[in-house]
């Protein structure tokens, strides 16, 4: 018997923890409550659509006989409350690294990488934008004041030349604001 009581308080113990927890609001009604306003929950394969897709838009902005570095696809998370966030690194032009053919980078090389990164740039803030709007539309279960937010990190080699090349490009909205295009971007060396 003594077990058996036992084993019931064990499994109700979580039982508290599941309750939900709401505010009430200060109404006539006691009885009123009010409850955040949340997303319903974004089906694994709207991610995996959209990731594919950015991975894809950023493809786009490189060349087919020079095209950028994707380093990994593009991840994305819904944060309750806030919105979905999606990162990803590349690099704009795929670089060689010292080997035992170029023990050192020559200067020519350093500049003209330098040069065909700064070109590629306009071509990623539009691809980001482009995929900021796209997302907006697609993540219809997300609330249209909820974010979405889009993180570029770039990489680069030790050698290269990194003076007015941002390391971060972030892109903020919320989702009513990017089906518009009225985007927030951010850059950080």
């Amino acid at each position: 018997m003594r077990y058996r009581a036992l084993l019931l308080l064990a499994a109700l113990m979580p039982a508290p923890a599941q309750i939900a927890k709401t505010a009430s609001t200060a109404t006539s009604s006691p009885d009123v409550v009010l409850r955040p306003i949340r997303g319903t929950a974004i089906a694994r394969g709207t991610f995996d659509g959209l990731e594919r897709r950015f991975d894809s838009g950023f493809e786009k902005v490189g060349e087919p006989d020079a095209p950028i570095d994707l380093l990994g696809n593009t991840r994305g998370v819904y944060l309750d409350g806030y919105g979905a966030v999606f990162t990803t690194e590349l690099s704009l032009v795929g670089t060689p690294g010292p080997s035992p053919f170029l023990t050192t980078i020559p200067k020519d090389l350093v500049t003209r990488v330098h040069q065909r990164k700064a070109e590629r740039l306009p071509a990623l803030r539009k691809a980001m934008r482009d995929l900021m709007m796209i997302a907006g539309l697609a993540l219809v279960q997300l609330p249209e004041n909820q974010q979405i937010v889009i993180v570029v990190r770039l990489d680069y080699r030790k050698w290269e030349d990194t003076s007015g090349l941002p390391g971060q490009i972030l892109m903020r909205a919320d989702r009513k604001s990017a089906m518009v295009g009225e985007i927030t971007a951010t850059e950080e060396q």
